[in-house]
């Protein structure tokens, strides 16, 4: 009985660790933030993945739909299509990008960067995705960015200023190191 649930468990912990997924990354940009995400496709929904819904909690009016980034194929002049606008409830808003033919699918095992859009405010969680035109949501997965913090800059700074104010005295003084 025991061996039967660790089996289960495993099987059940295997598949969500290989689920397909989208994650992002939010920056300031211009006074607005800039959200970047990557579609990977591991295979779990049985094939290659073109198309790629987002459903967030914001209003359309936030985010700027002028420039809504798209990876070649995926609603740019090369192909695909391109959509957006209010989702289901009010305060929502919805951007979906299509590929535009077999060329540009998803194969299973690659990532694809290049969805990107700025919104004027920060968007609450959760940003959910479907794929492939499902009506089944999932939850994308924020990831940190690598942005250090601004005391972490006043420490580099210091070390610096320290180094370079050592080296200044001992070429002053004539000190010269072995």
């Amino acid at each position: 009985m025991n061996k039967a649930i660790l089996i289960f468990c495993t099987t059940i912990s295997a598949g969500l660790l290989r689920a397909d997924s989208v994650t992002y990354t939010v920056a300031p940009n211009a006074g607005q933030f800039l959200y970047q995400f990557t579609l990977t496709n591991t295979g779990d929904t049985g094939g290659t993945l073109f198309d790629l819904f987002l459903s967030m909690p914001t209003d359309i009016s936030n985010i700027d739909t002028s420039i809504i980034g798209t990876p070649v194929g995926w609603g740019d002049p090369t192909g695909g299509l391109l959509f957006f606008g209010p989702d289901t409830g009010p305060g929502t808003a919805f951007i979906e990008w299509s590929d535009g033919g077999p060329a540009f699918d998803l194969g299973i095992g690659s990532a694809l960067s290049g969805f990107s859009f700025n919104s004027a405010v920060t968007i609450g969680q959760p940003i959910l995705y479907a794929l492939n035109e499902s009506t089944d949501l999932s939850t994308a997965e924020p990831q940190a960015t690598s942005t250090p913090e601004p005391g972490t800059f006043a420490l580099v700074l210091a070390i610096l200023l320290g180094i370079g104010w050592r080296v200044r005295l001992s070429l002053a003084h004539g000190c010269e190191r072995p």
